[in-house]
């Protein structure tokens, strides 16, 4: 049984995650999993109109009872609502397992260690992860974020601090026969008489089915700059803006950036754009796969001024289709986007990182060639390490210990 709160196919993030493992790990097991009853009209859609390919997983779909649940609208509330549907939600599994349906529970989503889930209490052998958790904003990037978005920056490390004196985090870790942290910052909030049983394992990687039939071929008569996420400050903000701001008043040619995405963020970034006057940047909002895909093909390079990641799919959409990486030197980007495989960027202070990644995308722009070298040099990069294949093999290695370790949890 696979634990995924967020399941849902077509989407990104962690709803996308959920999905595509459960879907994974199908084409070689048994596999049920245990999701919210608001993803069974977008599951249920897609497997009748069949837009991939099987098999697909069984599903038991639970959500809370309105009495329980009232305070939920969006994502407030959204804590205590996950905190208690993985302790009512397993609980009620558990039940169900009374006759052995089950022999391995393994918990996915949401993949972070620091909210409180209760799938520990599964009377299976137990495997948790990829978590994620222990991610950091760099402190030398605060001055992108508002005094409130610093004081969560502050709160948030706080919370990492005393994270080994949480007994649901220690209920979690001590009851997995095997852990999966996405970073090594991850694996470092983790104590280390758990960390013979760790692995790091990032939640997304690359398949035959991201690579196009071909290179795409790009003659752009304008420099094409292309960057997907959620607009939220962790992965957009200021310092997105101000670099493309130096970059301009160095390149002084014609070029465009394309910011594919929706979110809180939106608005105050496009006050700022229009404020620089970088009318080059356009704001899409949120679009198809297909139309995702489509910009990353067009494009000549994707640049990104993520904080706090784990794996993401946007870098490995990109790479998939050729294009060179400017970013960070933080957390998943630095491990997706290899040594001499991209331009990264120390977060040493925000006015380095601003004239770093201005300068990293002057370089790729006045270089095709370098364009060209640095995109195949990821590709081989993540085809290397990053791949579904090996994330299977992974998996298969785990559940067959799970089974050989004779381990038998109370009923």
């Amino acid at each position: 049984m696979i634990i995924a709160y967020a399941c849902r196919p077509g989407e990104s993030s962690e709803r996308q995650v959920g999905w595509h493992w459960s879907k994974l790990i199908q084409t070689r097991h048994d596999v049920t999993v245990l999701t919210r009853e608001s993803h069974r009209p977008y599951i249920e859609n897609w497997i009748v109109e069949a837009r991939e390919e099987g098999p697909f997983p069984e599903f038991i779909y639970y959500d809370l009872p309105a009495w329980l649940s009232w305070y939920k609208k969006g994502e407030r509330g959204v804590y205590l609502y996950y905190a208690l549907w993985t302790l009512l939600a397993t609980l009620r599994c558990r039940r169900m397992n009374r006759g052995g349906r089950w022999q391995i529970t393994h918990f996915l989503t949401f993949g972070t260690m620091l909210w409180p889930q209760f799938g520990f209490l599964m009377n299976t052998p137990y495997a948790l992860g990829p978590v994620g958790g222990g991610e950091r904003i760099p402190v030398s990037l605060r001055q992108a974020f508002s005094a409130t978005g610093q004081a969560k920056i502050l709160s948030r490390r706080l919370v990492q601090k005393l994270m080994p004196l949480n007994p649901v985090f220690l209920a979690n870790l001590s009851r997995a026969s095997q852990i999966f942290a996405r970073t090594g910052e991850t694996l470092d909030m983790i104590p280390r008489r758990y960390h013979h049983r760790t692995s790091l394992l990032l939640e997304t990687a690359i398949g035959p089915e991201m690579l196009p039939e071909r290179p795409p071929t790009r003659s752009n008569e304008e420099l094409q700059i292309v960057s997907v996420g959620r607009l939220i400050t962790s992965k957009f903000n200021p310092l997105f803006l101000e670099a493309l701001d130096a970059f301009k008043s160095t390149w002084q040619r014609p070029f465009r950036v394309t910011v594919i995405g929706d979110g809180p963020e939106r608005a105050r970034l496009e006050a700022m754009r229009d404020r620089l006057g970088l009318e080059e940047v356009e704001f899409v909002g949120k679009k198809s796969s297909e139309e995702v895909y489509e910009a990353l093909r067009g494009a000549d390079i994707y640049f990104s001024t993520t904080m706090k990641e784990g794996g993401t799919w946007a870098f490995f959409e990109a790479i998939a289709n050729h294009l060179p990486i400017v970013c960070l030197k933080v957390n998943g980007p630095d491990m997706i986007v290899g040594d001499e495989c991209g331009i990264k960027i120390q977060p040493d202070g925000h006015a380095n990182a601003r004239d770093g990644l201005a300068l990293g995308l002057v370089d790729l722009a006045e270089s095709p060639s370098l364009r060209a070298d640095l995109a195949a040099k990821a590709l081989a990069h993540v085809e290397a390490k990053f791949t579904w294949e090996r994330v299977s093999e992974t998996i298969d290695t785990c559940y067959k210990d799970l089974l050989m370790s004779g381990e038998k949890p109370s009923s």
